[in-house]
């Protein structure tokens, strides 16, 4: 079975040149699309904070756009927001969606990644054909929630992050919805964290436009304290290692995406692809995560090699894995094989210490308790 990705965007024709190489090179792995956002646009909501992306306006758009068609790849414009503050319901709001959706549907763009039911039938109702990928901010975690975009019509969907490695859920959302499911390959979220639907809509209202907000990084040090307080949690995290994806496809996925748009321009896609390509990795998990850009100081080496055989068993025994963990210590135990547990405690003390001073809120909080509000 050929395997499909789908890759950010850095907008440099250059790198399609790259792509389209690596895609003439493979014969069972495939860059079908890559996926981004104008950012010199009125609508500049989706999943990531929008200082973080590429600079683009729609002139530069159109041309990635039509180059990226002629090298036989797509563009798909993440319009993915968890939460528009209901101007999606507003006269003006519904006029503005129209008109963006005309303005992308003129320059070429064909495919769509959505996550509220209301922007994805607001898009079919322009009948412009635009092809809808949901995204994982949907929250797709069963058989269930895939039939509901199924019956709408969707093309792919991309499951929940925390779902990668129950792979007897995988193969029941893959046998509702069909062919066009795709899992994240990278993600580097802490599994089942209780901040992530409130961290999405943080990310949706962390615009330029919005110049009230005093605290922009409550979930980043919130979320990197979570992960950094235990040491077997880098193990824990919703990656894909590349010598894994083989179960994947048994399971009956065919799509697989890279995410990291707000890495794409410090990082290095090319390479990250290469190793997926070739399903094989010797290094720090954690370069293939990041798509080998700097993330911040304090993440662990990560012996990839010494991974071989722990997605195995999650594989083989579905009901292995009970979110137990304080009785369980398998993942633990790969922690200790993979990783220097003294370094990693060491790093892990730094982050606390670190993401604790820096902390804003904390800070806005305490000289607010102080005066007289």
């Amino acid at each position: 079975m050929k395997k499909y990705f789908s890759i950010p965007a850095d907008f440099k024709l250059d790198t399609i040149d790259q792509l389209h190489e690596l895609n003439e090179t493979y014969n069972d792995s495939k860059v079908i699309e890559t996926y981004g956002q104008a950012t010199s646009v009125p609508l500049v909501n989706s999943g990531r904070v929008t200082d973080t992306l590429p600079k683009v306006d729609l002139k530069d758009l159109e041309k990635y756009v039509m180059y990226l068609r002629r090298k036989g790849m797509q563009f798909n414009y993440t319009l993915n927001p968890a939460c528009m503050g209901n101007a999606e319901f507003t006269k003006e709001g519904t006029k503005e969606l129209i008109r963006f959706l005309r303005t992308l549907n003129g320059i070429g763009v064909e495919a769509l990644t959505l996550t509220s039911p209301q922007l994805i039938e607001l898009v079919q109702a322009t009948n412009l054909g635009f092809k809808i990928k949901a995204s994982a901010i949907c929250e797709i975690t069963s058989p269930s929630k895939s039939l509901f975009y199924k019956n709408k019509n969707i093309d792919r969907i991309v499951v929940d992050p925390d779902i990668t490695r129950d792979f007897d859920t995988l193969r029941r959302v893959c046998k509702v919805f069909g062919s066009g499911v795709e899992v994240i390959v990278n993600n580097v979220c802490y599994k089942n964290c209780t901040y992530k639907m409130f961290h999405y809509n943080h990310e949706a209202h962390c615009t330029p436009q919005n110049t009230s907000q005093l605290v922009r990084d409550f979930y980043l040090c919130r979320c990197s304290m979570q992960k950094a307080n235990d040491f077997k949690n880098s193990i824990k995290l919703n990656w894909i290692r590349p010598e894994d994806l083989i179960y994947y496809v048994n399971t009956g996925i065919s799509y697989f995406k890279i995410q990291g748009r707000q890495n794409i321009l410090h990082g290095d896609i090319i390479k990250t692809l290469k190793h997926y390509f070739s399903e094989d990795f010797d290094g720090n998990l954690f370069d293939l995560i990041t798509i080998f850009a700097p993330y911040n100081s304090f993440q662990p080496y990560v012996d990839n090699k010494k991974l071989d055989g722990f997605v195995k068993m999650f594989y083989d025994k579905p009901d292995f894995c009970k979110d137990i963990c304080h009785s369980c210590g398998y993942c633990e135990s790969y922690a200790k094989k993979s990783m220097n547990s003294n370094e990693v405690k060491e790093l892990n003390e730094k982050a606390l210490r670190f993401f604790g001073e820096m902390d804003t809120y904390t800070k806005m909080v305490n000289r607010y308790l102080e005066e007289d509000v």
